[in-house]
This record gives structure tokens, sequence and C-alpha cells, in this order.
């Protein structure tokens, strides 16, 4: 099985290499940057992905890659962590980002709206008129700032993990009791 899996990994990388819409539209798509990389790579990926996780848009996987190879991040790492956001977790996520939006922009909860659009059917002409006119601004506010939180927190971890690591372990090391 592992060598089964490892030679469609292969096969996989030839075709791409030899894409000729990737070669033509990402001429440097060959990089190892964006395949292997290093750490300032990977912590860059992973602000990207967990930014493109958040964003309430669909294609968030696609949006993660062309902005990893245009600011020269893993593109693997980037596209992985997009994933997160999927058909069973989107909507904690992007209804979390909704309650931090409308906490940020002090607007009416969702517990106000819903009762304001109960004989409503959702994504409804209806709906889409009197209901999203509301929630739009605290819903991509909401889960864009915490896109941004979220990846600035993965980028610091990643990027500056053995200096984090080391302040630790030097201030365990200075503070510890007699």
């Amino acid at each position: 099985m592992k060598r089964y899996l490892h030679l469609k990994v292969v096969q996989i990388g030839r075709k791409v290499k030899r894409s000729v819409f990737l070669n033509k539209y990402f001429p440097n798509f060959k990089d190892p940057v964006y395949w292997a990389g290093n750490r300032m790579s990977f912590a860059r990926a992973g602000f990207i992905g967990m930014l493109s996780m958040m964003l309430p848009v669909p294609f968030q996987m696609l949006l993660g890659s062309i902005l990893a190879y245009y600011l020269r991040a893993n593109i693997p790492l980037a596209t992985a962590l997009a994933w997160i956001t999927n058909p069973l977790t989107m909507g904690p996520i992007w209804y979390g980002g909704y309650r931090f939006g409308t906490w940020l922009l002090n607007t009416p909860s969702s517990e106000e709206v819903m009762t304001h659009a109960q004989n409503i059917p959702l994504a409804s002409a209806q709906w889409f008129s009197e209901i999203f006119p509301t929630i739009w601004q605290p819903f991509f506010l909401g889960n864009l700032i915490l896109g941004i939180i979220f990846g600035s927190i993965l980028y610091v971890l990643i990027g500056y993990f053995p200096y984090i690591k080391r302040f630790f372990a030097w201030l365990f090391v200075h503070h510890q009791q007699p």
C-alpha cells in the first residue's frame, strides 16, 4: 500500500510539472519553496490557510492555493488548512464569526433577527431582501477579523516556534523556586 501511494504521488507530481496551464500562468510553480519550503514559508501558509478557512466564500482551497503561490508560501499546508471548513464544520465556524461580528459592530443578535424571520423561507428572495441586509456586515467582518486573528497566531507559532520554545525554557529555568 505504501509503495502504491508513493507511486501515485510521483505520478501526480509529474502531471503537475508537465501541465501546460500551470507552466504558462504560474511559471515558478516548480520552485521548492511551494512544496518543501522553510519555516517562514510554512508560517505564511498557516496565515493564508486560516484566513481562507474563515472567509465565507466559495472555493476557499483555490483561494488559499493562489494566495500561497503569490506570497511564496507552502501550497499544500495553505490548501489543507482551508479544508477545516467543510460541510460539517462550516455552520458552527461561520456562526461563531457572525456572533463575533455582531459583538464588534454592536448589531442585533441572531435571536432578534430570527424572531423577525420565522415565517420567511431560508435563501428565498424575501430572505435575501429582508434578512440578508441585516446580517451580511457582521457575518463577513466577524469571519474576516477572526481569520486574521487565527492566521496571525498560527504565523507566530510556526514562524517563531524555536524562539518561543527557548524563551519558555529560559523562563522556567530562571524562575524556579530553590
